[in-house]
């Protein structure tokens, strides 16, 4: 497969067999393919009927996106460095941004498809990229040399500079509030997981001070909103406003991979132990209602638990000294995925369709389901 060939004849339609919901099958090959990690929707913004997606069909991750006009996918990259759940839309719709394995951020123009290289950060493992609102800045999550930190481009500029480092804590996930471009939410593994930071790297602050023991995970922003949701795992769905710090329940419920759609008047999850399909939430009520059931199958023997794993476990997949940044770099990590395996459900801009992947046909593929109206 090379940059610029046409995937078609993949397309496929059906209705969920319990919901009634109308889904959009957009790839259908025999090897690994999936949506962007979740907090990075598919959703071309400004588009929704483009999607991007990844597909590992040429033997590594490569970029594509599906036009919902044509029916049809186009391959945007051809090279085997990318990092598979790295890549996230700049705001405007006009290009993708990636990450390599050589510590390099790349911007991909979705029209001319060229890449241009805006930073690197030598002898690091990166992981995915977060565009602020006003699109100027990106952030990732980095490690080198045993140590963890925020890695900041200046997407103008094509400068990089490291804003915060830690020998003591694993960063992960970090992301850019979507309403205001100074304010960067990043993740701590295992704990305290919820953590502030400002955009030239001062401010850096605890939003809770969670236990080792306490499973706080898959934070995201509710729309524009100051409140961050996250799940308790296995127990409940929770918020956290940035300014007041304090939990309160959603609802009690095993959300696991949970996201809202722009106004955040809307939660989607997916569901595991048990699976309870993909569900839409009621962040001012809790209400819960049945979207339609993907069917994946959600691997990673940590979802049975409810306390992260240790550094005992971590040592047995990837060695004392910790040879990946994180789960995205693993291929076969059996502790919290394949991510592949997972739905990770996200809406498109209107908030009227949500994407999932699930691998229910023997491989994992890419799927695009409709609310219901009303």
């Amino acid at each position: 497969m090379r940059k610029g060939d046409s995937i078609t004849g993949e397309y496929r339609e059906r209705r969920d067999a319990q919901t009634g919901a109308r889904i959009h099958q957009l790839t259908d090959h025999p090897s690994i393919n999936h949506g962007l990690f979740f907090l990075n929707p598919s959703f071309r913004p400004r588009n929704s009927d483009h999607v991007a997606f990844v597909t590992h069909r040429a033997g590594h991750p490569q970029l594509c996106l599906f036009d919902f006009a044509t029916q049809s996918a186009r391959a945007l990259t051809d090279r085997a460095d990318v990092q598979a759940f790295s890549p996230g839309f700049d705001p405007a719709g006009a290009a993708l941004y990636f990450t390599t394995r050589d510590g390099g951020m790349w911007r991909l123009d979705l029209e001319t498809l060229e890449e241009t290289l805006l930073a690197r950060l030598e002898g690091a493992g990166i992981g995915e990229c977060s565009a602020s609102a006003d699109g100027r800045h990106i952030v990732t999550a980095f490690k080198r040399a045993g140590r963890h930190g925020l890695f900041l481009v200046d997407v103008a500029a094509r400068t990089g500079q490291v804003i915060h480092e830690s020998a003591t804590l694993k960063i992960i996930h970090p992301q850019f509030h979507p309403g205001n471009p100074e304010l960067i939410e990043y993740a701590g593994d295992p704990a305290p997981r919820l953590w502030l930071i400002r955009r030239d790297g001062t401010q850096n602050q605890c939003l809770f001070e969670s236990t080792p023991q306490e499973f706080f995970v898959h934070e995201s922003f509710l729309g524009r909103s100051d409140d961050l949701i996250f799940a308790v795992w296995p127990y409940r769905l929770c918020r956290l406003n940035l300014r007041e710090k304090r939990v309160q329940t959603i609802a009690t419920i095993n959300a696991w991979h949970m996201s809202s759609n722009r106004a955040g008047t809307r939660i989607v999850t997916d569901t595991n132990h048990p699976d309870r399909g993909l569900l839409l939430i009621d962040p001012a009520t809790g209400a819960v209602q049945t979207l339609c059931h993907p069917g994946a199958s959600s691997q990673g023997a940590q979802w049975k638990l409810d306390h992260p794993a240790g550094a005992d476990v971590w040592r047995t997949i990837r060695g004392a000294e910790g040879q990946s940044l994180s789960w995205m770099e693993m291929q076969a990590d059996g502790v919290y995925g394949p991510q592949w395996t997972h739905p990770h459900p996200a809406f498109d801009d209107s908030g009227a369709r949500v994407i999932y992947t699930s691998d229910r046909s023997g491989h994992p593929q890419v799927y695009v389901v409709e609310l219901p109206s009303g």
